[in-house]
């Protein structure tokens, strides 16, 4: 494979990364260490080598880890149920698609507040569950925004190196 062409794919894999960071559709540390894996071993593990690889994985799993507990912690913290946490996912998977950014934001609020309505809860308290799940999933987002920035410029100081 032509040395360009792989540079280039590393490239698109590691903006691709920095883009799901923030983008729940998109595995973004995953995305990120697929790019270093191929630019690894396209350069037989001499640039980038195994203890890199197994630096960014332990940040890749940090990064997916953070997703998940953020958003949990936040609608637990706030009274959430499952319900909610299922709700915030697809109202935030709805809003992206029709929305955009605002649409994720907007969306994850509503499906946690819908469900937790359904499941029961009184408006108040489901609004509150709302408010929780949207802190933690902007406090996971942040989190996984700043991993996602460090995979990527720890890989940069080794190819630099």
């Amino acid at each position: 494979m032509p040395h360009e062409l792989v540079i280039a794919l590393t490239v698109v894999l590691m903006l691709l990364g920095l883009a799901g960071s923030f983008l729940p559709m998109l595995p973004g540390s995953p995305l990120i260490l697929a790019g270093a894996a191929l630019y690894a071993w396209h350069t037989g593990f001499t640039v980038v080598g195994w203890t890199d690889l197994i630096v960014l994985a332990v940040l890749a799993l940090a990064g997916q880890g953070l997703d998940y507990a953020a958003s949990a912690l936040g609608a637990k913290r706030y009274g959430g149920s499952t319900w909610g946490m299922i709700g915030a996912c697809i109202g935030g998977a709805l809003g992206l698609i029709t929305a955009n950014i605002i649409g994720l934001i907007v969306g994850s609020f509503a499906g946690a507040v819908v469900c937790e309505l359904v499941k029961g809860s009184e408006l108040k308290a489901s609004m509150k569950v709302g408010y929780g799940t949207l802190v933690g999933f902007l406090c996971g987002a942040l989190g996984k925004v700043m991993i996602a920035i460090t995979m990527v410029g720890y890989f940069i100081l080794q190819v630099w190196r």
